[in-house]
């Protein structure tokens, strides 16, 4: 990545983390169940057993209702861990909170005594996502390098940011590493990028 793009997706990277956080403190419903029902008809959710999503950590939009309802649709559900640094995402079964344990930079993983799974939809955190399908992460390019993978390896899947609407903007700063999702969803609506 050249030095300009590096310097222009980290200033972007404070200014997001920045409305994020004020999102955060002002919107308390986030999970709209009428939203998610209809995201998943739209998907043909009922066609898919491995679902990964991620527990929110600082102020990302809340997925504890998100993850209790992908349980309650009998899906098996699965969360990212990080093996080793700059690869892709591994996925381990998520068998309950109270199993949790630090992970990489401290973020909560199941345990190492749970069972690895690749997902077919992949819930996916953002800092900003913008017109055109592309988000906007913390820097380590897990998720590229992780859906890079699956492609790799002719995995069919599909990836859905959750992020909160108004971290959206026109136009983020990308490079041919970027890889843009399926969908992004937040507290008001669906936005389709297939």
């Amino acid at each position: 990545m050249n030095k300009n793009l590096f310097h222009k997706k980290n200033e972007f990277r404070k200014r997001q983390l920045a409305i994020r956080k004020k999102l955060f403190l002002n919107i308390n419903n986030v999970f709209d169940k009428n939203l998610f029902d209809e995201l998943f008809k739209k998907i043909n959710f009922d066609t898919f057993n491995v679902i990964s999503s991620f527990v929110s950590v600082n102020s990302e939009i809340n997925t504890t209702k998100l993850n209790k309802y992908i349980l309650e649709k009998k899906k098996i559900l699965c969360m990212p861990i990080i093996f080793e640094k700059n690869q892709y995402l591994k996925f381990r079964k998520f068998t309950g909170y109270d199993d949790m344990i630090d992970g990489f930079m401290k973020i909560k993983e199941p345990p190492e005594t749970n069972v690895i799974l690749i997902p077919e939809i992949l819930f996916v955190p953002c800092l900003a996502y913008d017109s055109n399908g592309f988000r906007l992460g913390y820097g380590g390019g897990y998720y590229d390098k992780t859906f890079e993978y699956l492609n790799k390896i002719k995995r069919n899947f599909i990836s859905v940011g959750y992020a909160f609407d108004d971290q959206k903007v026109n136009d983020l700063p990308k490079d041919k590493f970027d890889i843009k999702l399926d969908y992004v969803i937040t507290e008001k609506k669906i936005y389709s990028f297939v």
